[in-house]
């Protein structure tokens, strides 16, 4: 799978690194480095209350190998599902479930992903393609540039920044 060499260890490149590094690289050096804000926050409670109450007729947190999926369907091809609170930040999402696809595009199936919005009835459908195959190789061959930084990256505000549980050391 995909590691990275990160202060003397290996470590493996997940869906969260990659959805950190879509929507913040700041965040993401500060992930890597073990320099986490209070997650006490209601925005991730009610995430989390909303990931436990949907969907309770499937098989959740599915784990394959560095990876977890909120949950899979295996019928005539392989779907595996992720659950968010809400779509108003799809991008990071959408990059975390194409680093899956990416991972088990070999897996002898056709393969898709499901980004599911339970609170607003939505659901997206995404499929792995060779451009994001390409962007996905970059993308984790620069978040092992980016978490060896010997400081974060330099913060640039954008739109989600109050939401975010780093906000008071980044932008304070």
């Amino acid at each position: 799978m995909n590691k990275l060499l990160f202060g003397g260890i290996i470590i493996n490149v997940t869906g969260v690194l990659v959805q950190y590094y879509v929507t913040c690289k700041r965040e993401l050096w500060f992930f890597a480095n073990q320099i986490n804000m209070n997650y006490n926050n209601d925005d991730i409670d009610i995430g989390k209350f909303i990931h436990e109450k949907s969907y309770s007729r499937e098989n959740k947190e599915i784990k394959f190998d560095n990876m977890v999926f909120d949950y899979v369907k295996n019928k005539n091809d392989l779907t595996i599902f992720e659950v968010k609170k809400s779509s108003s930040l799809t991008i990071g999402a959408r990059y975390q479930l194409y680093f899956y696809l990416y991972n088990m595009r070999n897996c002898g199936k056709d393969i898709k992903g499901v980004l599911v919005y339970p609170k607003e009835r939505k659901r997206e459908e995404i499929r792995l393609t060779d451009e994001i195959i390409q962007e996905i190789d970059e993308i984790i061959e620069d978040i092992k540039r980016v978490v060896n930084l010997k400081t974060p990256p330099k913060a640039i505000k954008k739109p989600y920044c109050k939401g975010c549980s780093f906000f008071e050391l980044c932008m304070v």
